[in-house]
């Protein structure tokens, strides 16, 4: 059994359900596996300040299907996100941000994902994400993958 810590940055998907919103392919059994892990030490989980920008469109999207206020629900997970001690917020770096510009000009659009590959790579932390398009896009281009992974492939490297 690998006892090490493994640090993990997340995408904006696993940070989802954190609002209530569901995720196809996470449930609630990853998730309280999720947390888990991290309240034992075998994973330290990281965020990166750019995704808020996603996340909180996501959300708004979200909340516009509900048709109703959700601001209360929305605060507290804010909250959570920020004050449990669960996650460590990072910034990006300059040697981030122009990766991920690279990587926009090699084509891959989206700017947020690019920037947590870059600060994933760079940081020596697995991303953890279930954007397979992005893997893909970035093994066609050469770049290194070995440190992206969704969360059923980081549950077995933890068994």
């Amino acid at each position: 059994m690998n006892s090490k810590t493994l640090n993990v940055l997340l995408d904006t998907t696993y940070l989802l359900p954190t609002f209530g919103v569901t995720v196809r392919g996470l449930g609630l059994e990853d998730i309280d596996r999720l947390r888990r892990l991290a309240v034992a030490g075998r994973v330290k989980f990281y965020c990166l300040s750019v995704v808020w920008v996603e996340l909180l469109g996501k959300v708004s999207r979200e909340t516009e299907k509900v048709g109703r206020d959700t601001t209360d629900i929305v605060s507290l997970a804010i909250e959570s996100l920020l004050k449990s001690g669960l996650y460590i917020w990072l910034e990006p770096k300059s040697e981030d941000l122009i990766i991920a510009f690279k990587i926009r000009l090699d084509g891959h659009k989206d700017l947020i994902d690019n920037i947590l590959y870059a600060t994933s790579l760079n940081n020596n932390l697995i991303l953890l994400t279930m954007d397979r398009e992005l893997k893909e896009f970035l093994e066609k281009k050469n770049y290194k993958t070995e440190n992206i992974k969704e969360h059923k492939e980081l549950f077995k490297e933890i068994a």
